[in-house]
């Protein structure tokens, strides 16, 4: 190893490493120094894949360190997570898998927090790293989707939908700012699934009327857990109410019709049924990704419900 960087002498700015919290293959997120006379001196960079052969030769060090501004970098936090995100952006399943898990952290205390608060600058901060993982990568989308969790749990269905509505809204040449506000409102958009019964939930056969009219609920149960929380951005709002409302006015809570539904509602409404389609439920198998777009453009209980044009610019998603 050689030295790659001399550092003024400010101990108070350095904290020991154990090596041992290192693994190999993982790619460093901060930079590795020791200590040479009255100097601290960078040795392995941010960014570097961690060999067996190089950690090895980090063990024969007396002591190792990292600066204390990069300590809360060693470990995957909300903090950390676009860091992570951008030292991995060439590994899709490991960037996802970053993912998944601040996004369970997530939605675990949210679901445990019996004042319904979730902590949404962690969120804005998936949604941060999604865009970048999209700008880094123009098939994105097409690319990851073969690693999705093909399990239909609230922290992935949230997920994947912001994923999937990011990444619309940037074929529809939306801005960053929307792609943010669209991201946020698809983590966020059934928060409020949290108030329905779970055997409502979990059932393994068709809703009866009373079950039906407690679910179709969750959207405004959504609104209030997110006014809680401090989001108050109309377009948000208004996305999340109305991520089931159908073009052909058949949709709820206020069955509006394509004219009154908003460009974000009709993103959402899109995403959502399509994770929906290709993830396992209790009463029926996944479809895959072609069959789920089949059947959300072909048969006739789906073809009128969204925007055609929004439809198709997604399945071109996959098809470049």
């Amino acid at each position: 190893m050689k030295v790659l960087q001399a550092n003024i002498n400010y101990s108070n700015s350095y904290s020991k490493l154990d090596v041992n919290s290192l693994k190999i293959g993982a790619t460093l997120v901060f930079n590795i120094l020791i200590k040479r006379d009255k100097n601290y001196v960078v040795i392995i960079e941010a960014g570097t894949i961690l060999s067996e052969k190089l950690y090895e030769k980090l063990k024969k060090q007396d002591v190792l360190y990292v600066s204390k501004k990069d300590g809360k970098k060693q470990q995957l936090t909300c903090e950390s997570l676009y860091t992570y995100v951008n030292y991995n952006k060439d590994d899709l399943k490991k960037s996802l898998y970053f993912l998944y898990e601040i996004n369970k952290e997530v939605f675990t205390d949210f679901l445990d927090s019996q004042e319904n608060m979730i902590d949404v600058p962690c969120l804005e901060e998936i949604v941060k790293s999604i865009i970048l993982l999209l700008n880094h990568n123009p098939n994105y989308l097409k690319d990851t989707i073969p690693h999705f969790v093909n399990e239909y749990e609230i922290s992935y269905h949230s997920l994947h939908v912001s994923i999937y509505a990011i990444c619309l809204a940037h074929f529809l040449n939306l801005t960053d700012d929307q792609l943010v506000q669209i991201g946020l409102a698809g983590l966020m958009h059934d928060t409020g699934t949290k108030k329905i019964n779970d055997s409502i939930k979990n059932k393994d056969s068709k809703l009866d009327f009373k079950e039906t009219e407690a679910v179709q609920k969750h959207s405004n149960y959504s609104i209030d857990i997110a006014r809680r929380n401090n989001i108050n951005d109309p377009y948000i709002l208004d996305a999340i109410l109305h991520h089931h409302e159908c073009h052909d006015g058949s949709g709820y809570p206020d069955r509006l019709e394509s004219k009154d539904i908003s460009d974000f509602s009709s993103i959402l409404s899109i995403c959502d049924v399509f994770d929906a389609l290709t993830s396992e439920r209790p009463y029926r198998k996944d479809k895959s990704t072609f069959d789920a777009l089949k059947i959300m453009m072909k048969e006739e209980s789906m073809v009128y419900k969204f925007n055609q044009r929004y439809l198709k610019i997604f399945l071109q998603s996959f098809l470049k």
